[in-house]
């Protein structure tokens, strides 16, 4: 089955930038804006990135899910998505794309893995799209 709808978390600097890339290139891209800033918001707006009211309906509609937050929030947010992906079933790709040590990697592909989820570990190298050298997965 073809990759369509890539959901982006979190669309701040790099990932809205990466999605406008992804875009532009023809995919749906979605993410989940709850109990983000305005700033973030409008950097989401600005790449036609839809906001879902919730991970689940994130989980249920997207191909792919791009973790792309500070490495502080990796975990978390593995956690958060692997409590969403078990609630509706969903086994979708989760690529956490932070720069995080190989345990932390370990700890969240348990985390997704278990959850139903399939765990892809990714990083990204570079600045985001628009601004310098052009980023690498």
């Amino acid at each position: 089955m073809p990759m369509k709808t890539i959901a982006i978390l979190s669309p701040g600097d790099m990932g809205h930038a990466v999605g406008r890339a992804l875009g532009e290139n023809g995919f749906r891209l979605v993410t989940c804006l709850l109990g983000r800033s305005e700033r973030t918001r409008k950097l989401a707006r600005n790449a036609n990135i839809e906001d879902l009211p919730s991970l689940e309906k994130l989980a249920l509609e997207s191909d792919l899910i791009l973790s792309i937050v500070p490495p502080a929030d990796a975990i978390d947010l593995a956690t958060q998505m692997a409590d969403a992906i078990r609630n509706t079933r969903s086994n979708v790709y989760y690529a956490d794309c932070n720069a995080v040590s190989p345990q932390t990697v370990k700890n969240i592909d348990r985390i997704i893995s278990s959850s139903g989820g399939r765990f892809i570990d990714a990083s990204i190298i570079g600045s985001p799209p628009g601004k310098g050298e052009p980023p690498r997965f």
